[in-house]
């Protein structure tokens, strides 16, 4: 089973272009399967051990939203063992029941510290930059890290990023926060760095990585004496709620925050501060 997993993965690389994370998340549901239906030959999938499987998982803590993540993987790997003749039955993992949860946005005070705030020095700079980019744009942290300067258009305020399936979106930006990337683009210790590199780097010029720059923010917090509340995803929470609470359009949204389906989108109708 494991040999016909990898050709899958093989061909999704090649044949849908799935990102390095997409990959993990398709390996990390196979090991999960794995773990609680240890099968050797394809002939032994079956509806029954998909039923085993999710009972083992809701045996544990796990929610029922990381079961639906798993789901969607193993169902894209079922889907094509179908099709390519592997297994004749269609199996698919139903999609669980979730809580409908209100989305959470960051309290009035942090958002008002986080845009007083006058740093000094190049990390403090380029934390509040990060943050403030998120805020304003609603573009997912991920696709902050991997800005780069060519993907900046300042003079039109919009910047362009590559999204969840590789697919390219143009989002725009406030005068605001041009004026914040232009004070860290101008900052000493990235004047002697290439032009063309990221935008939010090293002094090296070298992507950030993810955890150092989650210690940065909650470095930040404690700087401005405000409560770290949530993460990273949660100013992207705040950015698409104020959005629509300002009169904005909800497809519009939608095509800003590169979302799939419009349901997604509609999650921010109804929100409410922690």
């Amino acid at each position: 089973m494991d040999d016909v997993f990898e050709r899958f993965i093989r061909e999704r690389i090649c044949e849908k272009n799935i990102t390095p994370k997409t990959e993990r998340a398709h390996r990390q549901a196979w090991i999960s399967f794995k773990k609680a239906c240890p099968i050797e030959k394809v002939e032994q999938l079956d509806k029954c051990k998909i039923s085993e499987w999710l009972e083992s998982l809701h045996e544990t803590s796990i929610k029922a939203t990381s079961v639906n993540c798993y789901g969607r993987s193993l169902n894209a790997f079922f889907k094509w063992l179908h099709e390519s003749g592997y297994i004749e039955e269609k199996l698919k993992v139903k999609k669980q029941i979730t809580s409908s949860e209100v989305v959470k946005i960051l309290p009035e005070e942090n958002l008002k510290a986080l845009l007083s705030y006058r740093p000094t020095g190049y990390w403090k700079k380029r934390i509040q930059a990060i943050v403030l980019t998120v805020l304003d744009t609603g573009i997912r942290i991920s696709e902050a890290l991997t800005l780069k300067t060519s993907d900046l258009d300042l003079q039109n305020e919009r910047l362009k990023v590559i999204g969840k399936g590789r697919k390219e979106r143009i989002v725009p930006f406030s005068p605001e926060l041009r004026r914040v990337l232009m004070r860290l683009m101008d900052s000493k210790e990235l004047r002697l760095l290439p032009k063309d590199r990221y935008v939010f780097c090293t002094r090296r010029g070298r992507r950030l990585l993810y955890d150092n720059t989650r210690k940065d923010y909650d470095r930040l917090c404690v700087d401005l004496d405000i409560p770290k509340v949530g993460g990273f995803h949660r100013l992207r929470h705040t950015f698409a709620t104020n959005f629509l609470r300002g009169g904005g359009n909800v497809m519009y949204l939608k095509d800003i925050l590169g979302h799939s389906e419009l349901r997604t989108t509609e999650i921010y109708v109804h929100t409410d501060h922690e």
